[in-house]
C-alpha cells in the first residue's frame, strides 16, 4: 500500500446548487410533452453511485453542458408554442423528433452510467482483494516462521545427536585402547617376575631338582611364554588395526582429546547462535513490517470513518431536498388540477359561444377567434405543466434511489470497518504468538548450548 486512499471529493459539492443542475429540472424552463397531456417516455432508473471519484472540473464541464442544453430546449419549446399557436391542429412531427432525439440523448446517458458502474465495481474488488492479500501474507509469514523453527529445532537435534554419539565412540576407543595397555602391562610383568624368580632360585634348590623335573618347568615356561607372547601380539595386532592410539596412550592424551571434542561442539554451538541472532533479525524486520502495514491500515480506516460522516451528512442534505421537492410536487399538482378546471370552463364557454347566435359574421369569427386562441394557450400551459410534473416525478425516483444507494454504501462501509478492526485485533494476536513463539525458540536453544 504505496498511499492511503484520500477524502472523497464529490462529499464537498453544495446540495442545493448540485440538485438544481441536473438535467431538465429547471422551473422556468418548461418543455413540451405529447398531445392530448400523455406523459414523457419515462427514463430507465439506473443506479448511480454518488460516491464516485469526480473532480471540479467535471462538475464544471457538465453545467456548461447543461447550460446549452436548456438554451437549445428553451429554443425548441419557443418555436414549437409559435407553430402550435399558428395552427395547434396540425402534423406533430416535430414533436416527435424531439421525443425521439430525447430517447437517444436518454441512451448514451445510460451507457455512460453504465460504464461508470463497471470501474466503480472494478475499484471495490480491487480493494477486496488488497484485504484478502493482506491476510494471506499474514498467513505466510506465520507459516514461514513456524517451518523455519521446525527446521532450525531438527538440525540443532541432529547435531546434538551425532556430537554425543561421536564423543561417546570416543570415550570407548579410549577405555579400550586403556584397558588392553594395562593387560598387556599386567601379562608382561608377571611373566618377567616368574622368570626372575626361577632364575634367581638358591642353589640348593636346584641340585634338588631332578633333571625331568628341571625339563618340565622349561617346558611349563615355554609353554607360558608362547602364550604371552601370542597375546602381545593379538593386543599388537588390535592397537595396529585401531591405528588411533598406541600403548603408551596416557590420560593427558585423553584429555586433550575430550578439549578437542568440546572445542569442536563449543564451535558448532556458536555457529548456531549466530544463525539464531540473524533469524532473531529477520523476525524482528518482519514485525516491524506487519506493525508499519497495520498502521496503514488503521489510517485508512479513520479515512473510511470521516468520508462515512460526510456521506451521512449528504444523505441528510438530501432527504431536505427530497422532501422540498415533495412539496413542490404537491403544489404543482394543484396547479394542474386549475389548470385543467380552467381548460373545462373554456371548453364550456367555447361550447356555448359556438351554439348561440350572433347578428354580424365579423363578430361570430372574432369571439371564435379568441376562444381557439385562449384554448390553445390553456392548452400548451397543460402540457408544460404536466412536462413538469413528470420531470419531478423522475427526479424524485432518482433522488430515493440516490438515497437507497447511499444507504447501501454507508452500511458497507460500516461492514468494511468492522472486518477492518477483526482482521486489526488477528493480526495483533498472530504476531504476539510469533513473538511468543520466537522468544521460545531462543530460550530452548539457549538451554540445548549451556
Amino acid at each position: 500500500m504505496d498511499s492511503l486512499p484520500g477524502e472523497d471529493p464529490t462529499l464537498s459539492v453544495d446540495l442545493e446548487g448540485s440538485v438544481s443542475q441536473l438535467p431538465g429540472v429547471s422551473r422556468g424552463d418548461p418543455q413540451p410533452g405529447p398531445a392530448g397531456g400523455d406523459a414523457l417516455p419515462d427514463v430507465a432508473e439506473d443506479t448511480v453511485s454518488p460516491t464516485r471519484a469526480r473532480t471540479m472540473k467535471d462538475y464544471e464541464n457538465q453545467i456548461t453542458d447543461l447550460k446549452k442544453e436548456n438554451f437549445n430546449l428553451k429554443l425548441r419549446i419557443y418555436f414549437l408554442e409559435e407553430r402550435m399557436q399558428q395552427k395547434f391542429d396540425g402534423p406533430t412531427e416535430e414533436i416527435y423528433k424531439i421525443n425521439i432525439e430525447l430517447k437517444v440523448e436518454i441512451e448514451s446517458l445510460k451507457r455512460d452510467l453504465q460504464e461508470r458502474e463497471k470501474l466503480l465495481i472494478k475499484a471495490s474488488k480491487a480493494v477486496e482483494s488488497l484485504a484478502q492479500g493482506g491476510d494471506a501474507e499474514m498467513q505466510r509469514v506465520k507459516e514461514e516462521a513456524q517451518k523455519k523453527m521446525q527446521e532450525m529445532e531438527e538440525i540443532l537435534t541432529s547435531r546434538i545427536n551425532l556430537l554425543e554419539k561421536d564423543l561417546k565412540a570416543a570415550q570407548e576407543d579410549v577405555e579400550k585402547a586403556v584397558a588392553m595397555t594395562e593387560k598387556e602391562k599386567a601379562l608382561r610383568i608377571a611373566a618377567e617376575q616368574k622368570l626372575a624368580s626361577i632364575m634367581n632360585a638358591p642353589a640348593k634348590d636346584e641340585d634338588m631338582i631332578t633333571g625331568a623335573e628341571k625339563d618340565r618347568l622349561i617346558e611349563q615356561l615355554n609353554l607360558s611364554l608362547k602364550s604371552k607372547e601370542a597375546i602381545i601380539q593379538h593386543l599388537e595386532e588390535e592397537k595396529a588395526q585401531s591405528g588411533s592410539y598406541d600403548e603408551n596412550l596416557s590420560a593427558e592424551k585423553i584429555r586433550e582429546l575430550t578439549n578437542a571434542l568440546r572445542h569442536e561442539k563449543d564451535s558448532e554451538i556458536e555457529a548456531i547462535r549466530m544463525e539464531l541472532t540473524n533469524e532473531r533479525n529477520s523476525f524482528e524486520k518482519k514485525i516491524q513490517s506487519l506493525h508499519e502495514e497495520l498502521q496503514e491500515r488503521e489510517n485508512e480506516l479513520a479515512v473510511e470513518k470521516k468520508n462515512g460522516l460526510k456521506r451521512d451528512k449528504t444523505i441528510q442534505g438530501l432527504t431536505v431536498a427530497l422532501k422540498a421537492k415533495e412539496k413542490e410536487n404537491e403544489e404543482l399538482g394543484s396547479e394542474i388540477e386549475d389548470l385543467n378546471a380552467s381548460l373545462a370552463k373554456a371548453r364550456e364557454a367555447t361550447h356555448k359561444a359556438h351554439m348561440q347566435k350572433f347578428k354580424g359574421a365579423a363578430d361570430y369569427q372574432a369571439l371564435l377567434m379568441e376562444k381557439e386562441t385562449l384554448l390553445a394557450e390553456l392548452r400548451s400551459e397543460n402540457l408544460t405543466k404536466n412536462a413538469e410534473n413528470h420531470k419531478l416525478q423522475r427526479r424524485i425516483k432518482r433522488t430515493d434511489q440516490e438515497l437507497n444507494d447511499l444507504n447501501l454504501e454507508r452500511e458497507k462501509m460500516e461492514k468494511e470497518l468492522d472486518e477492518a478492526q477483526l482482521q486489526k485485533s488477528r493480526s495483533d494476536k498472530t504476531i504476539n504468538v510469533i513473538i511468543t513463539l520466537f522468544l521460545y525458540f531462543i530460550k530452548f536453544k539457549s538451554s540445548l548450548a549451556l
